[in-house]
């Protein structure tokens, strides 16, 4: 699925949601086809919260004979690709916080040198 490669190499927070949101916006043009809830597809997405209730309604209507399984299951790969993204996104960035404030410090005593 090339999507989910897309969004697994996404750099950034805003790369996912753009993916996710262009693939979401694709689904409009054949929604009721699709038998997945209004919900799962409606826009704007508003952040990691939205999307994984979005995945939950998702997983809540795989048993529903009503719902077409393929297109479900490949908005629950998008989805769960996204949210994993999205985490590591969120990890790397907090490591690369963590290192710039360790090489901000001065070293311990630093201080004190100064003030002799």
């Amino acid at each position: 699925m090339m999507l989910a490669d897309a969004i697994s190499s996404a750099t950034s927070e805003h790369a996912v949601y753009f993916l996710v949101a262009a693939y979401v916006e694709s689904l409009h043009h054949f929604h009721r086809s699709l038998g997945i809830p209004e919900r799962v597809i409606a826009l704007p997405l508003a952040g990691l919260d939205d999307l994984e209730e979005r995945l939950r309604l998702l997983g809540d209507g795989l048993g529903s004979t009503r719902q077409p399984v393929m297109s479900a299951a490949e908005m629950t790969a998008i989805l769960e690709c996204a949210l994993a993204r999205l985490h590591d996104v969120a990890n790397q960035q907090g490591a690369a916080d963590d290192e710039s404030e360790t090489r901000a410090q001065p070293p311990d005593g630093y201080a004190d040198r100064e003030k002799r």
